[in-house]
């Protein structure tokens, strides 16, 4: 008679990770997982998603009497979906100074033309025209939300992916040029090991905390045993 020898750990079972849940049909989702990119994208039981779903774009205000644009626009980390509106306080020759308003109705820091401006939200520069701006002349940025498609959280990013959606739920590998259903984890009220959890590779100890208190933000308490 021979005997039989483990070769591996035992696969990491959902009960390993999810140690509370108050309704799966509430708390849970099936998203899409964005397809692979030259190469198969997977996910496992305990990876953090997010998802890479914002666009920037700008338009002058109608009537505007100067003619110089905008160039170099790009999105922060802290970018708000909504309208950011832009307006000249102070004309000036080959120049001038806008005020930035948020989604949030917060006035930003002023932004002068031809100087590269970064709030750590929108980033952007206002070049001079031909005719120099009057008062009051204007333009939008619009941050918008488009198909959510979701994928591992990046804490580098600035495009979404770097915003903490829910917690996948099994393992799940979309491959190159498909999207691919997966299931995960995407309100509470709910508590999971925090032993379990996929945190990006490198992430800090504030880094770790900050995703906590983002899961929390959606009910998902983290712990450190239960």
């Amino acid at each position: 008679m021979s005997l039989m020898v483990g070769t591996g750990a035992e696969p990491k079972a959902l009960s390993d990770l999810l140690k509370k849940e108050y309704d799966p049909s509430y708390c849970r989702e099936e998203g899409t997982l964005l397809a692979g990119s030259g190469a198969v994208r997977t996910v496992v039981l305990g990876t953090l998603l997010a998802a890479a779903a914002l666009t920037i774009a700008s338009a002058p205000a109608d009537g505007n009497t100067g003619n110089g644009t905008i160039s170099g626009l790009a999105l922060g980390a802290n970018a708000q979906v909504g309208v950011y509106t832009l307006e000249c306080i102070e004309a000036a020759t080959n120049g001038g100074l806008f005020s930035v308003v948020g989604p949030d109705g917060d006035r930003k820091a002023d932004l002068t033309v031809t100087e590269a401006y970064d709030n750590g939200e929108i980033a952007l520069t206002l070049g001079d025209g031909g005719t120099d701006f009057a008062a009051g002349d204007g333009f939008t940025v619009t941050v918008s939300e488009g198909t959510v498609k979701l994928q591992a959280l990046d804490l580098d990013a600035v495009d979404g992916s770097q915003t903490v959606r829910g917690v996948c739920l099994r393992d799940t590998t979309a491959p190159d040029g498909s999207d691919a259903k997966v299931l995960y984890l995407a309100r509470g009220p709910a508590v999971l090991l925090r032993d379990e959890l996929v945190y990006p590779d490198g992430a800090s100890t504030g880094q770790k905390a900050a995703i906590d208190a983002a899961l929390l933000a959606l009910g998902i308490v983290v712990r450190d045993g239960v």
